[in-house]
């Protein structure tokens, strides 16, 4: 039972170790921070620099790095842009970094440029945001090298930019965003509206197009139809199987014709009619003269 209450301590204890996280750990992004200046060296307490006017050289370097810093975080590296004032003042600049035990490495730091009057912005990559951040610069009216330092205030951090342009984030804000997505939306629907007033356009020429050749379809009659007809024979034939050319293949005569042939054949029932009366007759005489020649 011992041996297994041990084995749950340590794996509780583990399990804490590794789910906790820094006080400032953030999510990968672009953030501004305040920050602590100090003239001296926070672990030594006294001046990097050999100066003896401690008030003033921590005036000095309040007033001379921005007061917000831009802090980007991307897959475990950190990145802090700074501003230093009065660099009318100012002929050269070194950074070093100072870590919590209190050792320096120097750094290297990119030149950006700023909309700032008499400021000159820097970018310098950290191993961790709380680590101090040390310029040497040479004030050229004291004609000397000045050293201080200053520490970024993660907890303060909020999302955004600022004055400053992230490497990491994109310039355009999430209204600008919106606007430009309204816009598009709107130029879709614009194009819609377009294509459609297109369409229905063409459907109208359609239908005018289709009721004008009904139209002309309908001047079309029996007499049109008979005009140059060319590659057949528009004459009639007469009684006696011949062609009749006086008599021209057109709608006046083909009626003629066809009253003709039409009363002949509602004449046809009386001829046979009576042809059958005289046969009849005849057969009726020739019984009753067989009848008396016998008697």
């Amino acid at each position: 039972m011992a041996i297994k209450k041990i084995v749950l301590t340590l794996i509780t204890i583990l399990t804490l170790v590794i789910t906790i996280k820094p006080a400032f750990a953030l999510d990968d992004g672009a953030y501004l921070v305040g920050r602590s200046t100090s003239y001296v060296n926070p672990h030594t307490g006294s001046p990097e620099d050999g100066g003896t006017n401690i008030a003033l050289g921590e005036s000095m370097c309040s007033n001379i790095i921005s007061s917000q810093l831009l802090l980007e975080q991307t897959g475990g590296k950190y990145y802090l842009t700074f501003e230093i004032n009065l660099a009318d003042n100012i002929s050269d600049y070194s950074f070093k970094i100072m870590n919590s035990s209190g050792s320096f490495r120097n750094a290297s730091a990119s030149e950006l440029s700023t909309s700032t009057s008499n400021a000159k912005r820097f970018r310098i990559q950290v191993n961790s945001p709380s680590e101090y951040i040390s310029p040497i610069i040479y004030v050229v009216p004291m004609k000397r090298n000045v050293q201080f330092f200053f520490q970024a205030d993660v907890n303060s951090a909020t999302p955004g930019t600022g004055m400053y342009e992230s490497q990491m984030v994109p310039a355009t804000s999430n209204s600008n965003g919106i606007s430009n997505n309204t816009t598009t939306s709107n130029s879709s629907t614009d194009q819609n509206n377009e294509s459609s007033s297109n369409e229905e356009n063409v459907s109208q020429e359609t239908v005018v197009t289709n009721t004008t050749e009904n139209q002309q379809v309908g001047t079309i009659n029996k007499e049109s139809l008979m005009e140059n007809v060319t590659g057949l024979s528009n004459y009639i034939i007469d009684d006696d199987g011949k062609v009749d050319k006086d008599a021209k293949l057109t709608v006046k005569n083909l009626k003629k014709d066809s009253g003709e042939t039409k009363e002949q054949t509602n004449n046809l029932p009386m001829i046979i009619g009576g042809v059958v009366m005289v046969v009849l007759i005849a057969v009726a005489g020739g019984i009753y003269y067989v009848k008396k020649v016998k008697k």
